[in-house]
């Protein structure tokens, strides 16, 4: 599939959020509920107190009409996210592996099912810090750009649009500079060459000059060294 200009841009945050709810999730029913055929698959049957794994906007769907649960992920618990904290703060640590849509998971999740969370408020306030350290690495990856690639591995989808459209501007400036040096470095060298050129060309004019000179009182009688025998 093509990729637009309008996509090369970035996305909106409504549209990351649509496509995060494509992920899943575990639930606890609190009702029995017969199997459910989806365009993705068929979910279920729901027998509580069993958990069952759903996509995202199934279990908000059902939370919202009080017929379950919704499992909170290791991943945002106020203890995980102090230590994924910790750990990005550390000198030259790599980003943390986390969910690529784990910003749009935890934003919905926070607004739909915030009942569901230990300390929400607390894990709101890690979030954000987890944001801003990993914001800050962000920033100092671009010293490591080049016409090449900017290498940052596991970037969430949230981080990866923030940083799009600058990467895209900034790549394609260093593409221009590198076409621009390399433009100039052929134009440089076809010029020496040219001048290597005309170099042998005036010193074989030179060397012709001199042997026809050199010939020419060779064969003068009266010049300098020449003549008859008297």
């Amino acid at each position: 599939m093509a990729i637009t200009s309008r996509q090369q841009e970035g996305f909106t945050m409504p549209e990351l959020e649509y496509m995060a709810q494509c992920e899943t999730v575990e639930i606890v029913p609190f009702y029995r509920m017969d199997r459910l055929e989806l365009v993705t698959g068929a979910v279920g049957p729901f027998r509580p107190p069993r958990k069952s794994e759903v996509p995202l906007w199934l279990a908000v769907m059902l939370k919202r009409t009080n017929r379950c649960r919704i499992v909170v992920p290791d991943w945002l618990t106020y203890h995980h996210l102090r230590e994924l904290c910790k750990k990005e703060e550390l000198p030259d640590s790599l980003f943390t592996k986390l969910p690529v849509h784990y910003i749009e998971i935890a934003h919905i999740l926070l607004t739909n099912a915030e009942d569901d969370l230990v300390e929400p408020q607390s894990i709101r306030r890690l979030l954000q810090d987890l944001r801003e350290v990993r914001q800050s690495k962000t920033r100092r990856g671009f010293e490591m750009l080049n016409s090449t690639q900017l290498q940052m591995d596991n970037l969430a989808a949230v981080e990866i649009n923030e940083i799009r459209p600058l990467f895209k501007h900034s790549f394609d400036m260093l593409r221009q500079l590198d076409d621009l040096a390399l433009a100039t470095e052929a134009a440089r060298n076809q010029q020496q060459q040219q001048q290597m050129f005309l170099q042998d060309s005036q010193s074989q004019q030179i060397s012709q000059l001199d042997d026809d000179q050199l010939f020419s009182e060779m064969d003068d009688p009266y010049s300098a060294g020449g003549g008859y025998i008297r």
